[in-house]
């Protein structure tokens, strides 16, 4: 079986896609906004340093009665001006 990344680094990998889009800025490519949308596995389990909140992208595709549904993550980045806050 494999084991799930904690919450923490699940949300550090989409973060990260934010650090792309500033490279691509040096090419030339203008966003503004990006928003993602998707299905996450959320549950408690027991680590190496303790109780911890465990969430990453489901393993399967399809899904039984028994599995829980998957929560929805909701990511929205978007560009502001160095300046201050967004309009």
């Amino acid at each position: 079986m494999i084991s799930q990344r904690p919450l923490g680094e699940t949300l550090g990998a989409f973060a990260d896609v934010a650090e792309l889009l500033t490279a691509g800025a040096a090419q030339g490519l203008q966003v503004r906004s990006l928003a993602m949308e998707l299905p996450l596995d959320l549950r408690v389990a027991r680590g190496a340093s303790g109780i911890e909140l465990v969430g990453d992208l489901p393993q399967f595709l399809t899904r039984t009665a028994f599995d829980p549904e998957p929560a929805r993550l909701v990511i929205v980045l978007e560009a502001v001006p160095a300046g201050g806050a967004g309009q």
